[in-house]
């Protein structure tokens, strides 16, 4: 994997719908992938009142082999600004639903789900990038989600997870 360390807000295309806002993959804006993504905000209450405040929502499916529908990894950004730390985080879920498939023949636990799989690379990678800010983030996960926060303030920057694609 190359490190790309670049701004997401940079390098994925960006879609608006209602008060979200996207990040997909440049190769993946597509009515298909749009209007998914239009019904995964409604579905979970994305920027609604009613629901999860976000301020970015990314759906990175990947770019040679995207991530089949319903089996996006999924993050979302819950403060104004993601810390240029974290750049490479984002990368990884691009990455990771390019590469789960792949990687899960070859390493997966016995038993293990193709979910579970993913969870626990990307809470791997979150701690590789977090280690050398550990004064500054944290990061963590259960069963359904990784998460990274500031270490004072314990705000969650950060929010990993599958959502549920019932479309």
């Amino acid at each position: 994997m190359n490190f790309i360390s670049r701004n997401p807000d940079k390098t994925f295309s960006k879609v608006t719908y209602k008060e979200a806002q996207i990040l997909v993959n440049a190769q993946d804006v597509s009515g298909e992938t749009i209007s998914r993504v239009r019904a995964l905000c409604d579905q979970h209450h994305l920027n609604t009142n009613a629901g999860f405040k976000c301020k970015r929502f990314y759906y990175l499916r990947g770019i040679r082999w995207q991530a089949p529908y319903g089996q996006v990894l999924t993050g979302f950004l819950e403060t104004e600004v993601l810390p240029s730390e974290l750049f490479e985080i984002v990368h990884c879920l691009s990455f990771w639903n390019q590469e789960a498939q792949r990687m899960y023949a070859i390493n997966a636990h016995q038993g293990e789900t193709l979910q579970n799989f993913v969870l626990r690379c990307i809470a791997a990678d979150c701690r590789a990038f977090v280690k050398p800010y550990a004064e500054l983030f944290i990061t963590d996960r259960d069963e359904t989600q990784v998460w990274v926060s500031h270490r004072t303030t314990e705000e969650r920057i950060l929010l990993i997870q599958f959502l549920e694609d019932r479309v």
